[in-house]
């Protein structure tokens, strides 16, 4: 709740304050906060952080950074997870896992993203 708090009053601080005078900073940070917004919305489709789904669906009232409504957005998601594929990490669309041998394979660089990515969880 706090986190759904703290994504609109920045993106209404940013919006109101920070635009009009930074326009490119806020840019930064509003697309910052329609990513967080988004992942918000994602854990509410999967029934968190309260049972209530009517209560879940109150964090998100306000679609900032998605191109779907929430149930629009809800129903596409869930029907993704319908698929026998979701948990096999070499077919799941959602899942950057690399075999050993892919890995090895990987340049340095892209390792190293892969490494911070998982430790973002």
């Amino acid at each position: 709740m706090v986190l759904a708090f703290f994504c609109y009053a920045t993106w209404l601080a940013t919006g109101f304050l920070l635009w009009p005078s930074y326009p490119v900073l806020a840019l930064a940070i509003l697309a910052l906060t329609a990513a967080l917004q988004s992942s918000i919305m994602h854990e509410v489709l999967h029934g968190h952080p309260t049972r209530n789904a009517r209560v879940n669906e109150a964090f998100v009232f306000l679609p900032i950074g998605l191109v779907w409504p929430f149930r629009r957005f809800k129903t596409i998601h869930l029907r993704h997870h319908a698929d026998e594929r979701l948990t096999d990490p070499l077919d799941d669309p959602e899942s950057y896992y690399q075999a050993l041998w892919q890995h090895d394979e990987l340049p340095p660089t892209m390792k190293f993203l892969l490494k911070i990515n998982n430790t973002m969880a």
